[in-house]
């Protein structure tokens, strides 16, 4: 098992996961997970990931492209770089003969794109809008895993089962030590209701938090997703602030996946495995003996087997299932690592991961230049959708932008994004929407046949949401 190949998993289930959610072209995602299976049988190469990446990354890209949401972008993106530098590997065999050699020339890229992706995300986030706990979409989020943690299965909370399976979770890994520094019983069991009390205690509380507190946590999620995405993807390019850095990232993408965000969580989680240093990194590709039949397989075909049947979950209607199991299988991936580091014995050295490398070419690095272009296109006035400022309040429109540093819209050259979008006909299949929305769009459509509050315009080549 090579490191390409534990690499080139991850990145399978993040392109087959995004049509997976919802099966919404159901030949497509039929097919990826055929393609997906016959990966677990011939095996994960450049040249079969090649063939993946053209069929996963052709249907976007010719139907949908450029209205697509901002991860199918990236995956757009990253495809074409992983196919630019596999296509330059083989031209170049004699210089990168092995999978491994490919990884490690497009690494370095690969870490660069995901620093802008959260770098951009987080300065879209400094505007008046997102610093209001009243219109935030910091509390639409908490929102959301309010509506997830409150749910009752079997009468209980299900809030209360994933504090639990965090606790047992973090309890088996602290019983990986070896036995001359193991945990004492009693103190595992301390760690796992300290994990639970306050959790229970929440649950108790709820109702009777007043909309202060609300408000106070909502600020504080505010304050910790800009932290998160702003200073914390920066930090990323330093070695030393790697490993805790990617400890909270995978806990944040394993938060928001309950609130269906499951394939943007895969796939950062494959853009994030490429900060994993190679001694650890070697840790998950080792193989894993399967009970049932019997045989040692790689940990990273368990994974893309068991997210090739999340997607078929998922495709049921079952998200929060789906969250699940995608969580379930990171943590299959990364137990091996994560027994190494509670082990408290000797163990590798984390020196971090580099973000420039010999073996990789200048001009590669065209891509995240490009990409910097695309997360500048708000500013510049050409366009508000898909380029990571999702879910950040951010307004470019007109002459003043709500962004605390560019408020004037000093970037500004294009002006698509004043464009008037007019209503001709609604679908449908709107009438599944909740009726509050349909009621909404009712006064729009009255308020612009009386002629009021709109303007006339030419339809542009500009998109905005």
């Amino acid at each position: 098992m090579t490191r390409f190949a534990m690499f080139a998993a991850l990145y399978v289930v993040a392109l087959y996961l995004e049509p997976a959610e919802r099966w919404t072209d159901p030949r497509v995602t039929a097919l990826l997970l055929a393609l997906g299976v016959l990966l677990l049988v011939i095996g994960l190469t450049r040249k079969t990931l090649a063939l993946f990446l053209v069929v996963a990354t052709a249907h976007p890209l010719l139907m949908w492209f450029p209205d697509v949401p901002n991860h199918v972008n990236v995956e757009i993106y990253v495809s074409l770089l992983l196919l630019f530098a596999i296509g330059y590997t083989l031209w170049r065999r004699e210089e990168y003969p092995t999978d491994d050699a490919c990884f490690e020339l497009v690494r370095p890229v690969l870490q660069v794109s995901m620093i802008l992706i959260y770098a951009l995300a987080g300065f879209s986030k400094l505007n008046a809008d997102f610093i209001n706990p009243q219109v935030s979409c910091a509390g639409s989020m908490l929102a959301g895993l309010a509506t997830v943690a409150t749910r009752r299965t079997f009468g209980v909370p299900r809030v209360l089962f994933g504090a639990a399976a965090v606790g047992v979770s973090i309890v088996a890994v602290l019983s990986a030590r070896p036995p001359a520094r193991a945990i004492p019983v009693w103190a595992r069991a301390a760690l796992f209701a300290l994990i639970l009390f306050p959790v229970v205690l929440a649950v108790w509380l709820a109702p009777a938090i007043p909309a202060g507190v609300v408000a106070f946590m909502i600020l504080g999620t505010v304050g910790m997703v800009i932290l998160w995405e702003l200073v914390g993807g920066l930090l990323l390019t330093v070695p030393r602030f790697q490993a805790p850095l990617l400890a909270f990232s995978w806990t944040m993408h394993a938060m928001l996946s309950l609130i269906g965000f499951v394939p943007f969580g895969a796939l950062a989680i494959a853009m994030l495995f490429t900060f994993v240093p190679a001694p650890y990194l070697d840790l998950a590709t080792t193989r894993v003996r399967l009970p049932i039949v019997g045989q040692s397989v790689p940990r990273s075909h368990v994974y893309l087997a068991s997210n090739l049947l999340t997607g078929v979950v998922s495709g049921f209607g079952s998200r929060i299932v789906a969250a699940l199991m995608f969580n379930l299988s990171v943590l299959f991936l990364l137990w091996p690592i994560l027994s190494v580091v509670v082990a408290q014995a000797p163990r590798p050295v984390w020196p971090g991961v580099s973000l420039w490398s010999r073996r990789t070419p200048g001009w590669l690095y065209v891509f995240p230049v490009f990409l910097l272009l695309h997360g500048l296109t708000s500013y510049v006035g050409l366009r508000t959708a898909g380029n990571f400022t999702m879910f950040s309040n951010l307004r470019t429109e007109g002459a003043r932008s709500n962004h605390l540093l560019l408020g004037s819209n000093p970037l500004k050259v294009w002006g698509y994004q004043e464009d008037v979008i007019r209503f001709l006909a609604i679908d449908d299949s709107l009438a599944a929407i909740d009726g509050k929305y349909l009621a909404c769009m009712a006064i729009i459509c009255r308020w612009w046949s009386s002629g009021s509050g709109f303007t006339s315009g030419r339809n542009r080549a500009g998109r905005s949401r």
